[in-house]
């Protein structure tokens, strides 16, 4: 089937992340998107093409995307050790001496067989729909169908509209896989308001599948369902990824939608059905995505989470688009406030652990990063949407504002 492939051995240090750059996504999952098209992983630059077109659920099933030609290519470029331009943020993430996500792609397990014949995917990630009840800052009408509205709106983004992604086709696809799954990953949209995402899920556990498939699942932290639990306790493992960027009302402000208090107890009960290490079957984590908006106020984040759930790891999701809201974005002297703050008030009795969060200096590194953005850019996007939204950046960050309300030209 991929005959291209066939006959080409790797060299030994091809399986060192840190000699070479080899990933082995390619070779054993497929992504869904929320807007209805298919990426070899999530950091990837491009969405897949064919003959100059990208590939869409409307027209293409996620089997086509899988054996296509673009991923051929992919694949054959990784073997043969070029770079491909689509795996830029990872090549950005290495030259600032980040690890980037392509070592993840080394923990999965995955065999010589699998490389060199990749006839089925392993993994698969699943973005069922754009359906969401939160309307994220960093988010947009791809993502989130709150966000449609607003898109519409301020930049008139007309072919912003819902999506639906599990075709029938492909649900049947993705049941006929189920039997070599290792894992499944559930992303959004908010995936467990997504009955399709439910569905595969009961389907497993009716099948018997679910002991051998993990699952991973990134989610807003706003369901919290009993036969969530149930179903979730039947599979090998559950990584619950809860997207959780700030506390209180900058949380809200972020997370638009979203109510603190109720995130807060639903965060309390699953880790009471689980835990925070690696031998927990049901593991819970926060995913914080870095943004402008919040990185100032990591020390009181760290303090609040040491407080209330000590040992719970916090994984720091370095945010590049949009731009406009890239902690990159700051002019040197407020970096320099920042990176202070960082080295001096982060506690030090915070566990850092390589995949369990970032370390201080990792998160430093990323700041100092260069970008092509300026910073009113920043600022304009802010008082646009505040305006939209009826909300207020300075009053929901007085101390950031206070740092940086001089830099603003636009007389907001």
């Amino acid at each position: 089937m991929i005959s291209s492939l066939l006959g080409k051995t790797p060299q030994t240090d091809q399986r060192d992340p840190a000699k070479t750059d080899f990933c082995y996504y390619p070779f054993f999952q497929v992504l869904l998107s929320a807007d209805g098209k298919y990426m070899p992983c999530s950091h990837h630059d491009n969405f897949m093409i064919e003959n100059g077109n990208e590939l869409t659920v409307k027209d293409h099933t996620i089997e086509q995307a899988w054996n296509s030609e673009y991923m051929n290519r992919l694949r054959d470029n990784f073997l043969k050790n070029i770079r491909s331009a689509g795996c830029n943020q990872c090549w950005r993430e290495q030259g600032l001496g980040l690890k980037p996500m392509r070592y993840d792609s080394y923990g999965y397990g995955i065999t010589e067989e699998q490389v060199q014949h990749p006839t089925a995917p392993r993994r698969v990630e699943i973005n069922a729909s754009n359906v969401c009840n939160l309307r994220c800052r960093i988010c947009g009408p791809h993502a989130s169908s709150r966000w449609i509205k607003e898109a519409k709106e301020l930049y008139k983004r007309e072919q912003a509209e819902l999506h639906f992604n599990m075709t029938a086709e492909n649900q049947e696809i993705i049941r006929s896989w189920v039997p070599h799954f290792d894992q499944i990953g559930f992303f959004g949209g908010e995936p467990l308001m997504a009955e399709e995402n439910i569905d595969l899920m009961r389907y497993c556990v009716a099948t018997g599948h679910a002991s051998h498939i993990s699952l991973l699942i990134n989610t807003n932290a706003t369901i919290y369902t009993e036969e969530l639990v149930t179903l979730f306790k039947a599979f090998k493992n559950v990584y619950l990824n809860l997207s959780i960027d700030d506390i209180g009302p900058r949380f809200e402000y972020q997370r638009s939608g979203a109510k603190w208090d109720e995130v807060l107890q639903n965060l309390t009960l699953y880790t009471q059905h689980g835990g925070y290490q690696s031998t927990d079957q049901l593991q819970v984590k926060i995913c914080c995505s870095v943004t402008a908006m919040n990185i100032y106020y990591f020390p009181e984040y760290f303090e609040f989470m040491n407080a209330h759930f000590p040992g719970l790891p916090v994984f720091w999701n370095m945010v590049y688009a949009p731009a406009d809201l890239s902690m990159q974005i700051f002019p040197a002297e407020v970096k320099k406030v920042i990176e202070d703050r960082l080295r001096t008030q982060v506690t030090a009795t915070y566990e850092f652990q390589e995949l369990r969060t970032r370390t201080v200096d990792n998160l430093i590194s990323f700041l100092n990063g260069p970008i092509s953005t300026g910073f009113q850019n920043f600022f304009d996007h802010i008082h646009r949407h505040d305006r939209f939204r009826h909300e207020s950046f300075a009053d929901t960050f007085p101390e950031l504002w206070s740092l940086i309300r001089s830099y603003d030209r636009s007389g907001a």
